[in-house]
């Protein structure tokens, strides 16, 4: 099992218009597709304008395919153009449990 942390830094402001259009028209989409999300999160300290996704995959082919998948949607390709004016940078990592990992 594998974890993609996904982030999404948005500009100043525009966090709540993020999360709620994300969860509104991104999560319905995406997450037939995607499979198990394991949480959705808005930073408090820190950069506070930032919202981290935890995803969770078999193994990185696994995740290729589902990606792959996804991009084929066309409503999920609409849903990044409505979305991307509220964000200003991504960044994904992809989390390998160690052997004492539950």
């Amino acid at each position: 099992m594998i974890v993609e942390l996904k982030t999404y830094t948005t500009y100043v402001g525009k966090t709540a218009e993020f999360v709620r259009l994300y969860e509104e028209k991104g999560l319905p989409i995406q997450q037939p597709v995607q499979g198990d999300l394991l949480g959705m999160y808005q930073t408090e300290f820190g950069p506070v304008n930032q919202v981290i996704l935890l995803w969770r995959y078999a193994d990185e082919a696994d995740r290729r395919a589902r990606r792959t998948a996804l991009m084929e949607v066309p409503e999920w390709r609409a849903f990044l153009g409505e979305a991307a004016p509220l964000v200003q940078s991504e960044d994904n990592r992809l989390l390998v449990p160690t052997p004492a990992s539950p």
